[in-house]
């Protein structure tokens, strides 16, 4: 039962020793502690006994069956020989897996001490995140500018060109949809008086920007193809309604006729009835006339049936060519309407963008290019004396230190405006 924690104990030792030296070399050796450093402590073969404490802001840590220490200022090895002088010969009572008691009378190559975590490095600055990043030995300016999103953060100037330069490109995009609505809004102003040539004389004005044409062409194309659309309906329902105005008056005219061809058979039918009660005509001769007679009046009433139906046709025509004009003036009046609208929000933000311009670049019209430099400074506290110092991108920090980044902008050439 004996043998059992002494092989624990080797085998954990050698594992935590492998441990140490990994973490020991000449910068852990260096190295003195201070508050936020997190020291881990470990009793080789002992279950339950691997803590984890961090220096407090009084420079003290407390560590479990060993107690309080001071360790602001201390270096790693005066701890770890501090606190195994504490815990050796100290006899450890435990409870193994299988439920036996075991007494330790510790030594001083049980208890690990090493470095948990070391407190983080800040960065400040001109970076694309500031913040905290957790310590490793050998961390350099460079690796940590990285490790924060590089140099993204602008000085005051640089932010204020870039503001800027993206108030001119949304400027820029802005007046491009103002010159569409206000191309679309002398379109649909020609569409209404039935004009598909506005604007055409000055489309191809040497002076005009290209941009500007190009909108021009593309507007006065698709107000053609929208007249040509209109113009093809409105000929079919005029060409509907010539139809059905002949079909009227051809039918009309067949009625007529029909009507008249009735009549005149109603008065033979009627003849012939009298020729019979005279005995001059026979049975079957009245009843012929009498079927003749049938015959053109039900013609006659279909015919009158058929010219109802070619007039409510011709109403259909009449009031589809009246919808179709009076849709295509409603329609035109609301684009009119909505265009102008837009047009004039549109002038608005032109304005205000212009205005927050102004107050970006200054009246000037003209832009300087800009040469932007870069500064390091490491700002360490040691033994409670703090320093400031001017840094290059390859320079090791400490745990704790604040890494400063600055941007400064050097004024170039100044860019002519085209």
């Amino acid at each position: 039962m004996s043998d059992r924690p002494r092989v624990h104990r080797f085998t954990a030792a050698v594992l935590f020793v492998g441990l140490q030296t990994l973490s020991s070399g000449s910068f852990a050796q260096e190295y003195r502690l201070a508050a936020g450093d997190t020291i881990n402590v470990f009793i080789a073969g002992v279950p339950n006994s691997d803590w984890k404490v961090t220096v407090g802001g009084d420079g003290r840590l407390m560590v479990p069956l060993a107690g309080m220490f001071e360790a602001t200022g201390v270096s790693l090895d005066k701890l770890r020989g501090s606190i195994r002088t504490a815990l050796s010969k100290r006899n450890i009572r435990y409870i193994t897996h299988d439920g036996h008691e075991v007494f330790l009378t510790l030594s001083p190559d049980d208890v690990i001490v090493d470095v948990a975590a070391y407190r983080p490095v800040y960065v400040a600055g001109a970076v694309a995140t500031v913040g905290p990043l957790p310590f490793r030995p050998g961390l350099t300016v460079r690796q940590a500018v990285a490790a924060s999103g590089g140099e993204g953060r602008q000085s005051k100037e640089m932010q204020d060109s870039r503001r800027a330069d993206d108030l001119r490109g949304r400027i820029k995009d802005i007046e491009f949809e103002i010159v569409q609505e206000r191309t679309k809004l002398k379109a649909t102003k020609a569409e209404i008086k039935g004009d598909i040539t506005f604007d055409s004389g000055s489309a191809s004005q040497s002076g005009r920007d290209p941009a500007e044409t190009a909108i021009v062409k593309g507007e006065a194309a698709q107000l053609a193809a929208r007249m040509d659309k209109f113009r093809t309906e409105r000929d079919a329902a005029q060409a509907t309604l010539v139809r059905a105005t002949a079909r009227v008056a051809v039918l009309s005219k067949q009625h007529a006729e029909e009507e008249e061809g009735a009549k005149a058979d109603v008065v033979e039918a009627a003849k012939v009835a009298d020729f019979m009660q005279r005995g001059i005509s026979s049975a079957q001769r009245l009843t012929d006339a009498r079927r003749m007679s049938l015959l053109s009046a039900t013609r006659a009433l279909q015919t009158a049936v058929q010219v109802e139906a070619a007039k409510n046709d011709r109403e259909e025509a009449v009031n589809r060519l009246q919808s179709l004009e009076m849709e295509r003036r409603v329609n035109l009046l609301a684009s009119l309407h909505a265009s102008e609208g837009k047009h004039e929000k549109l002038l608005i933000q032109r304005k205000t963008l212009l205005e927050n311009l102004v107050s970006a670049d200054g009246p000037a019209s003209a832009l300087q290019e800009l040469d932007v430099k870069f500064d390091f400074t490491i700002h360490r506290t040691v033994d409670r004396k703090a320093s400031v110092i001017p840094a290059q991108q390859d320079d090791f920090l400490d745990p704790g230190d604040v890494l400063e980044v600055r941007s400064s902008i050097a004024a170039g050439r100044v860019a002519t405006s085209q």
